[in-house]
């Protein structure tokens, strides 16, 4: 869950209160066996409703948000569906497979003395990639994002490092899985849309000369340059040269900005409310149906873990 902050104030709200039901009946000296069950089911509820909340505002957000075309996509919280495309530059190797993608994660885990794995090295990609929808290209920032239903391979070694063919990893010493998205791959995305480069709206000529001269009026050594008089002061002939200069100067940027290539970027918010998601496949329902499916399991896990605890109660 991307918000770590409020599943933790609910766990340890869940242990409190479960503690405080156990000093409750401490106090008569008579304590029901099922209290550990209680306060456990008790967690259970309130990270249930949690996610129930998570997963369900997720699927509403994608529900309540349509799909955009890269090239006409206001600017903002989009939604896109395309296909994973590199950019241009030294290829993206997985690391453990060696293969190209247009991104991965890995994690390396050692089998311990009990039999159980531990990880001793975890990573992913975080190599900006293109999407390509048909009508232009967009670069996707895999920064903070959350990556559902990419190809994902385990295999297992021995001590040695040499493949272990072993059915489930029996006597293997290390499990390697890797996730990764091949380019050519549909996606469905959704994140923070902005474009930079071009000229996205009709400049406004004045109120940038304005901000300009601003700027120059604290720059003391910028404003001595128009002193030709060098009496300490500028004069109004001065300042009209000045503001003539700083019309010439935004006029060149504008003209700069208009020339250069837009450059459509997708990347997180920064919002939870408005969360960054790269699925690997294209449809839009199968995704909402995703989130849908973990909010109605949450769900049912909350209902259950309340009702045990309410039959406790009564």
């Amino acid at each position: 869950m991307r918000d770590p902050h409020l599943k933790y104030l609910l766990l340890f709200g869940a242990l409190w209160l479960g503690s405080f039901l156990l000093l409750q009946q401490g106090v008569h000296h008579q304590v029901d066996r099922q209290l550990p069950l209680v306060a456990l089911a008790l967690t259970i509820a309130l990270a249930a409703s949690y996610g129930t909340l998570y997963f369900g505002r997720r699927a509403w957000r994608l529900a309540d948000t349509p799909i955009a075309r890269i090239r006409s996509a206001p600017q903002g919280y989009v939604e896109f569906a395309g296909r994973a495309q590199l950019m241009e530059g030294p290829p993206i190797l997985a690391p453990l497979s060696h293969l190209p993608c247009a991104w991965y994660a890995y994690q390396i885990e050692e089998r311990a003395t009990n039999g159980r794995w531990w990880c001793v090295d975890a990573g992913e990609s975080d190599s900006l990639f293109l999407l390509d929808d048909g009508t232009a290209h967009c670069v996707i920032d895999p920064d903070g994002a959350h990556f559902i239903k990419t190809r994902r391979d385990v295999w297992y070694a021995s001590e040695s490092g040499g493949r272990s063919h072993a059915l489930g990893g029996i006597g293997a010493a290390y499990r390697y899985v890797e996730q990764r998205i091949l380019p050519g791959e549909e996606l469905h995305v959704i994140g923070g849309f902005r474009t930079v480069g071009g000229l996205q709206e009709a400049p406004d000529t004045r109120r940038e000369v304005a901000e300009l001269l601003e700027r120059w009026k604290r720059d003391p050594q910028r404003m001595t340059l128009f002193d030709r008089r060098r009496n300490g002061r500028i004069d109004p002939d001065e300042w009209e040269a000045a503001r003539r200069a700083a019309e010439k100067q935004v006029r060149r940027q504008q003209l700069q900005q208009s020339i250069a290539p837009e450059v459509h970027l997708l990347a997180d918010t920064g919002d939870p409310s408005r969360p960054f998601i790269i699925a690997a496949f294209h449809q839009e329902g199968r995704l909402i149906r995703y989130f849908q499916r973990r909010a109605a399991g949450c769900l049912l896990a909350a209902v259950l873990a309340s009702g045990f605890v309410l039959h406790w109660l009564a």
